[in-house]
């Protein structure tokens, strides 16, 4: 059911790609088209299904009443299951998992795309629509064919592969080896299948966790989790990266210090991906040591306090570098990513 769901998910994304590949591509937008539907035309087209689902949920989702829970209770619940080793052992592996692997993305890469590789926004939009739906069949297999695979077999090998493929496109493309939008958007098609594999797996320890009356809230802590580090990689990246000199002025120049420079960012990049392998100790090989685990695991409050509050710690960080960013009194700041006012 769940590969069901982000199967589904996965493919009706391919529409608002389209969309945006096919009616935003102007020369404002990086393309070749001499009109566009413009920015505000594209929310408009975006918040429709949104307003759409109002009534859909309304009428066909069927749900039965229960007695909502006080605010006090459902507090407790959660710091009830934040103590279990099988829960903050996992929030942890979610965390730094996506922090390391895929979270420092060199600031480097959108400049090295657009004027060396030389990739047109419609061509990107295409190869994405037909990535998403590469990405769609992978999901959609591994539910039905690897449900018992060992976990930290598939999410080591997953990631070092990846990152093995985008390293041949990106260091070619860096030491004009082969500068071709086509090999720069082609090649990384390869990395759908271990991408596809290692979310889908990732997501089955959810379903795994939950238990009956607290799917929703497991659900929600442990996303919330996973895509903490959507926020806080690029304002690392920011403080990591501003050292280095790739910006768009640089990347145009092309020069050997610059391609240097950027290379070394990577670098750093593929060192974390290696880094995010040694994460899955955190992991069970399967869901019988992780049921295991949740029976025999034990507690710790400090431990799991702790993890909740260097993760609550970690959002508001996150939160106040990218408003500081947005403002130009601000942005020169260090904590911003920039060299100091």
């Amino acid at each position: 059911m769940q590969s069901l769901v982000y199967t589904t998910r996965t493919v009706c994304t391919t529409i608002s790609t389209a969309i945006a590949g096919f009616c935003m591509n102007s020369p404002r937008f990086a393309g070749s088209y001499s009109w566009d539907f413009g920015v505000h035309t594209m929310y408009i087209i975006l918040c429709i299904p949104c307003v759409v689902m109002i009534p859909v949920t309304v009428l066909f989702i069927k749900d039965h009443k229960h007695q909502a829970a006080p605010f006090s209770e459902y507090l407790a619940q959660v710091w009830q299951l934040v103590q279990k080793r099988a829960m903050w052992q996992i929030m942890l592996f979610n965390f730094f998992y996506n922090l390391l692997g895929g979270g420092f993305s060199s600031t480097a890469a959108p400049y090295v795309q657009l004027h060396w590789a030389k990739v047109q926004n419609l061509n990107s939009q295409i190869m994405t629509i037909v990535s998403n739906l590469i990405f769609a069949c992978i999901v959609a297999s591994i539910g039905r064919w690897g449900t018992n695979w060992n976990w930290r077999i598939v999410i080591v090998s997953t990631t070092l592969s990846t990152a093995c493929i985008d390293a041949i496109v990106q260091y070619c493309t860096i030491f004009d080896v082969l500068r071709s939008q086509w090999f720069y958007l082609g090649v990384p098609l390869a990395e759908q299948l271990p991408q596809g594999v290692l979310f889908i797996v990732t997501t089955f320890m959810i379903v795994e966790l939950a238990g009956i009356g607290n799917e929703g809230m497991i659900y929600g802590l442990l996303t919330t989790v996973t895509n903490l580090p959507a926020a806080v990689g690029p304002v690392l990246s920011n403080l990591i990266y501003r050292n280095f000199d790739v910006d768009e002025d640089a990347i145009i120049s092309d020069t050997k210090h610059v391609r240097n420079q950027v290379a070394y960012t990577y670098v750093i990049y593929y060192s974390c991906f290696v880094l995010a392998c040694a994460t899955s100790i955190f992991l069970p090989k399967q869901k019988a040591q992780l049921h295991e685990l949740q029976r025999n695991g034990g507690r710790f409050p400090i431990i799991g306090g702790g993890v909740l509050v260097f993760c609550l710690s970690m959002l508001v960080y996150s939160i106040t570098c990218s408003i500081l960013s947005m403002f130009e009194s601000t942005s020169c700041l260090m904590i911003a990513g920039g060299n100091g006012c």
